[in-house]
């Protein structure tokens, strides 16, 4: 018998809320249905990749590191942190639990900055490739 944790909607739409205050100054906000919304990929991913997570999640964090990146848009804001929380728990679990959140954190920043925002080209790297690439990039090996 399979047992999983599901994480309780209403603190991360509480976390989530709390981001607004903090991404409206870069033109960013989550309506209430987005935030379900998010909250329910949040649940569905860690289903999928095996993951258990307590508390608000991930997604608080990642909107504090994201939230200034000149190829986030409010049109399409909530489904780039669904792919990229996505993308997110796939690192996590290629890396194990020895790499910090805030280490993987900043390497897809730079990685989603690098790639113009593009969360499909985040999602067809491996964790070796994406920390390769980013790599190249900041010693000028392109």
């Amino acid at each position: 018998m399979e047992f999983y944790i599901v994480p309780q909607p209403r603190e991360t739409m509480q976390a989530l809320a709390e981001t607004n205050r903090k991404t409206a100054r870069y033109g960013l906000t989550l309506m209430p249905e987005q935030m379900a919304a998010l909250a329910e990929s949040r649940t569905q991913a860690l289903l999928d990749t095996g993951r258990v997570e307590l508390g608000a999640g991930i997604l608080p964090r990642l909107i504090e590191v994201f939230c200034d990146s000149p190829h986030l848009h409010q049109t399409d804001y909530a489904e780039t942190l669904e792919a990229l929380q996505t993308v997110f728990y796939r690192c996590k679990n290629e890396a194990g639990d020895l790499t910090p959140d805030g280490y993987l954190l900043r390497l897809l920043r730079r990685a989603f900055d690098k790639a113009g925002g593009s969360t499909d080209y985040l999602e067809g790297l491996s964790l070796a490739e994406l920390a390769q690439w980013v790599r190249e990039e900041k010693h000028g090996t392109d």
